[in-house]
């Protein structure tokens, strides 16, 4: 039979046998031999029990103390707790009542001891309550090789030892768990002073550890995010304008990995173009009006590899309470592929739409599902005449030609099958004029494949259907043409001096001319079937041929000179030239060109010759460089070897085209200006003028002097170019040098933010930058020193005035360096700059001009007061903490004094007149009543000691909320609680009105009841007490005297009696813990009431002071803020 855990509570509660006790209800299992518990919960026969007691130990121990209470102990290895060391029962009751986890282990069978604070260590299902009182093996088999020697380290050295966030997996809540641990194992000994037992207090950490384990896998994630994404991540200080990147954005921006980065080396790497809009974007993203957000595109040029790359910033300030910058952080992503994909994208955009704009085409789409339409303006101009909106297909449709109609119907037919549309029809414009336009549509499908739309372009082709018919009547008049074209042709070639030929496209020749068959003097029949050739002469036939061959292979001109056998048999010089020639539709038709005799030409040619060659060794010795340049085509005739070497040739170029000689001239101006130069014949200067020449295999910039003349013959007529030129590269780039310099100088000053100035000797005018003028709100950026002067506050002006004048007196050295305020002359703004200045003397030694520099470092200088500030504040916040320490210090060890003296004394005398007892337990009644008396005395002596003990360590803990106190309901609060003692004593209470002030309401009870309880309890035998309490606001010369914070309003109370009185020596011993100046014969009590009200004053900013004189009374003294500092507006 068996039945559930509350069938068998009913039947325990209401069962009349009281020898069972239930300690842990849970569900049992009850089976025929009465109760089987899993050893996890245990019926205890109170009969085997002495008498239940409550040991002192045990007292507000909570479940654990009430467990160790219902052990058997008689039957225990340990034994009863009458026999236990006091020094183990006293530890056991610091242990049970502490809120802090903590374990003992006792004796050597290490028997365990827990507190509640440790119980949920033990988990839902783990080892409590068993684990009380069991042996330390028994309990932890699980970690009992760990744990063991350590215990046996602390048995036998009294060392102690400590372990942070240790893992031990222990067996709860049914299973095995990793548990982490903060823990320390400490020694505990028994009254013979010898080391029975270890202490063990400690904390789980599981939560803690995992946590951390977790935030570790989250940072490892972002990172690896960050990564995978190719981010670069930066974090700027904005105040020391340092910061820390990653190792992508530092390989952007050329970086090295382990150098430290400045913000103004990084803001090198930005692009000219972009430099300053990011600056700008910083500075805002630091001003707190901004929000603190930072989103930027620019481009990064790394210093190194020249590469660019696009990036999108990403980041966030963040300000403390001051709304200063304290931290810059964020991302930069390389958008370049993005931007370059999105500019081509526009540029295709861009053109397409150019296309279709210069096309004059519309454009159209007709959505079938919404029987809509959409077009462009172009679309309703061509189809109407006029821009239209909001028209229907319908609409549109009424303006096509209605015998055209037709077409649209087999357009659409023919569109089902193949998809497309296309026809020509008519349409009648709004002012009743016919045009021919082209409709040209697609089919758009769905995701289904189904049509939803087609979509197209029409075209007004109405000129063209007018040309198209133009065109056939021309074609028609071009065929009549045609024969008499023929017919002018052959008269034409005929009456020419010049023999005039004609090939077909495979070179073979197809007409001659009369002259030239009057010139070979063989019959026509015969040169078309290539009897030309018989009359060049042998020598020339090769090269001539060859020539031919050549151009007609590429083409191109040809040109040839040779000798040739004419009609009178004479051997004659002639020229033969032709180009290729193309019909109306582009098509290559074949060769034409001319033959003559020149003779008579090379004749002359010969007498100029020795000429040329004397203008030739003048150019070639000329100390520039000379090239003479013939023809169209720019052909080198002459150039001597300084320009070759200009080119980066030799002179094999002579003779060649100048842009095949020179090849990267091209796309550079020079060939456009020579041509200019021939076309006009007009001469060309250029001054320093850049060219792109490939010297050595390395292609270079060089920068020359030069002029193009124009070279006419005897008509006039320009048939070549003199090209003279001068290297002037070092020159140039000596001049960019110097002007970049310049330009790098101005970047600097700018970018520092820095104003210049300039006073001229000569005048004492002071002449400054735009930025220095809005500074001191000037109109114009010069004007009379004496007026700039007057902006500078006293005393530096005079300071300003004499250094000036001794640098222009040539009294001082060449350099000045000085801080001052200046004040704007308009708006009053006071500025603190820092001036930089250098004299420039003349030839003769003296002042010519002062030349400097202001910076304005007004923050610098209220941050640097800030921060001296805050070091005093910090400084005054570490000294009040150090008092504190040093006050807690005494604290614990007046406590350690109380815990080795004042809590034992009691217990010593309980444990003399315990023996005293026995031994007159039977033989003398009245001397057993009165060790009784002393036992219950001196145990309530300990229980108020513990009690006052444990109030004063409260008060450490001031986490209760400040509020605002009526301190007149508080003093009658106490006065009502001590009325009966009042009114014993014939006592008198003299209080004026006390004000209100923020506080703990608690603890201002607690004082006044200390010191109203003290006034009433040390009196005058026979005199009747008299209290007086009043107050005063202290002011702030009595504040400052105090040594307290003068930005704080304090009250000062006076609490006075006229009792006993002491000795004023022991003024400030009175506020010890402990600390009393008669014994428990005379005066009652602890010692700790007058140490609680110096922490309770503490705990609230505040002082006491006690003034008093034997057989007249005292006076404490409070002082305490009207306003608590959290409180403080």
């Amino acid at each position: 039979m068996s039945f559930g855990y509350s069938n068998f509570e009913k039947a325990i509660r209401h069962s009349k046998d009281k020898r069972f006790h239930l300690v842990n209800l849970t569900t049992f299992t009850f089976t025929k031999n009465w109760c089987n518990s899993n050893s996890l919960y245990k019926i205890i026969n109170l009969n085997n029990q002495k008498n239940k007691q409550e040991y002192y130990f045990l007292q507000n121990g909570g479940e654990s103390a009430q467990i160790i209470g219902q052990i058997d102990w008689d039957n225990h290895i340990l034994g009863s707790p009458d026999k236990w060391p006091e020094n183990l029962k006293n530890t056991l009751s610091t242990l049970l009542s502490s809120k802090f986890p903590m374990f003992l282990w006792w004796g050597n069978d290490l028997v365990q001891f827990y507190n509640d604070s440790y119980r949920p260590s033990f988990g839902n299902e783990g080892k409590h309550p068993q684990a009380m009182g069991q042996k330390g093996i028994d309990c932890w088999p699980e970690i009992w090789d760990f744990i063991y020697p350590l215990i046996t380290k602390v048995l036998t050295t009294g060392e102690s030892v400590w372990y942070d966030d240790l893992l031990l997996p222990i067996f709860r809540n049914g299973k095995m768990e990793d548990v982490y641990w903060t823990f320390s194992y400490s020694p505990v000994r028994d009254d013979e002073r010898q080391i029975k037992g270890v202490l063990v207090i400690c904390n789980e950490t599981t939560e803690k550890v995992k946590y951390s384990l977790n935030l570790k896998q989250s940072k490892e994630e972002l990172e690896f995010a960050i990564n995978a994404a190719e981010f670069g991540t930066f974090d700027l200080n904005p105040q020391t304008r340092r910061f820390s990147a990653n190792e992508r954005l530092k390989n952007w921006f050329g970086l090295k990995s382990d150098e430290e980065i400045q913000l103004t080396k990084a803001l090198e790497a930005i692009a000219e173009t972009d430099r300053e809009r990011v600056i700008q974007s910083i500075e805002k993203t630091l001003d707190y009006k901004s929000g603190g957000k930072f989103d930027i595109e620019y481009t990064i040029i790394n210093p190194i590899t020249k590469i660019k790359t696009i990036v999108h910033a990403l980041g966030k300030a963040w300000f403390d309470d001051n709304k200063i910058p304290y931290r810059f952080n964020g991302t930069l992503q390389d958008v370049t592929a993005h931007k370059k994909a999105a500019e081509e994208l526009l540029k295709s955009r861009q053109l397409s739409d150019l296309t279709i704009k210069s096309m004059g085409l519309g454009l159209f789409n007709v959505d079938y599902a919404a029987n809509s339409i959409e077009y462009s303006p172009e679309f309703s101009l061509i189809m109407s005449g006029n821009i239209k909106s909001n028209f229907t297909r319908k609409d549109f449709l009424k303006y096509v030609h209605p015998e055209d109609l037709h077409l649209r119907t087999h357009a659409i037919q023919n569109g089902i099958e193949t998809g497309t549309f296309y026809y020509t029809p008519r349409v009648i414009w709004d002012d009743g004029s016919i045009h021919r336009i082209a409709v040209s549509a697609a089919r758009i499908y769905n995701a289904h494949g189904k049509t939803a739309a087609f979509s197209g372009t029409i075209a007004d082709i109405t000129e063209q259907e007018n040309s198209r018919l133009a065109l056939q009547q021309a074609e028609s008049r071009l065929e009549r043409t045609k024969l008499e074209a023929d017919r002018l042709f052959q008269n034409v070639t005929d009456s020419s001096p010049t023999g005039l030929w004609l090939s077909n496209t495979e070179g073979k020749l197809s007409y001659f001319n009369k002259t030239l068959i009057d010139f070979t003097g063989i019959p026509y029949e015969e040169l078309l079937a290539g009897n030309w050739t018989s009359i060049i002469y042998e020598e020339d036939y090769k090269q001539a041929k060859q020539a031919y061959l050549q151009a007609l292979e590429n083409r191109t001109h040809f040109d040839v000179l040779f000798r040739a056998v004419k009609n009178s048999g004479d051997l004659v010089w002639c020229r033969a030239a032709g180009d290729p020639f193309y019909d109306t539709d582009g098509q290559y038709g074949g060769y034409a060109g001319f033959c003559m005799d020149i003779d008579e030409i090379i004749s002359n040619r010969k007498a100029v010759t020795e000429s040329e060659y004397k203008v030739t060794a003048m150019i070639e010795q000329s100390p520039v460089g000379i090239c003479l340049f013939t023809g169209h085509d720019m052909k080198i005739e002459i150039a001597n070897d300084i320009i070759v070497s200009y080119w980066g040739k030799d002179r094999s170029v002579i003779g060649q085209p100048l842009i095949e000689a020179v090849p990267e001239l091209k796309g550079q101006p020079f060939l456009d200006i020579l041509q200019e130069v021939y076309r006009t014949g007009e001469t060309y200067y250029g001054h320093a003028m850049p060219a792109d020449l490939r010297i050595n295999g390395q292609l270079s910039t060089y920068y020359f002097e030069f002029t193009y003349t124009p070279i006419k013959d005897s008509k006039g007529e320009v048939y070549g170019i003199m090209d003279i030129a001068v290297d002037v590269t070092d020159q140039v780039m000596a001049s960019k040098k110097l002007e970049e310099t310049r330009q790098a100088l101005s970047g600097a000053i700018e970018l520092a933010e820095l104003s210049t100035w300039i006073l001229n000797a000569s005048d004492n005018s002071i002449t400054c930058s735009d930025r220095f003028k809005n500074w001191l709100g000037l109109e114009k950026n010069t004007a009379n020193r004496n007026e700039f002067l007057e902006l500078i506050n006293e005393p530096y002006r005079e300071k300003v005035t004499l250094t000036l004048d001794e640098a222009l007196s040539h009294q001082r050295e060449p350099f000045y360096d000085y801080e001052f305020p200046i004040t704007n002359k308009v708006t009053g703004q006071v500025r603190i700059i820092h001036a930089n200045a250098q004299i420039i003397y003349n030839k003769e030694g003296k002042t010519e001009f002062i030349s400097g520099t202001a910076q304005d470092i007004t923050k610098e200088r209220e941050l640097q007061q800030e921060l001296t500030f805050k070091v005093k504040e910090r400084t005054a916040e570490l000294h009040a903490v150090n008092a504190e320490l040093e006050v807690n210090n005494r604290e614990l060890s007046q406590f350690a004094y109380i815990a080795s003296h004042d809590l034992q004394e009691p217990v010593r005398k309980i444990s003399v007149f315990t023996d005293m007892l026995k031994n007159n337990l039977d033989k003398n009644p009245e001397k057993v009543n009165l060790y009784i008396d002393k036992i219950m005395s001196s145990a309530r002596r300990m229980e108020n000691l513990i009690k006052d003990v444990l109030q004063f360590s409260r008060l450490s803990n001031i986490a209760q909320q400040f509020e605002k106190v009526d301190l007149n309901e508080v003093l009658n609060d106490i006065l009502m609680d001590f009325d009966l003692i009042i009114e014993q004593k014939n006592a008198v209470i003299q209080m004026q009105e006390l004000p209100v002030i923020e506080a703990i309401a608690l603890q201002m009870s607690q004082l006044f009841g200390n010191l109203i309880s003290n006034a009433l309890k040390y009196t005058r035998e026979g005199i009747s007490p008299e209290i007086s309490i009043r107050w005063e606001k202290l002011s702030e010369s009595e504040i400052s005297l105090e040594q307290l914070n003068t930005e704080y309003a304090y009250i000062q109370i006076e609490v006075q009696d006229n009792g006993i009185g002491f000795s004023q020596q022991y003024a400030e011993q009175i506020f010890n813990i402990f600390q009393r100046l008669h014994g428990n014969d005379q005066f009652s009590g602890t010692g700790i009431g007058l140490a609680m009200c110096r922490k309770i004053l503490q705990n609230h900013n505040g002082l006491i002071t006690a003034a008093s004189q034997e057989g007249i009374g005292t006076t404490f003294t409070i002082i305490i803020p009207e306003i608590h500092e959290k409180n403080k507006p």
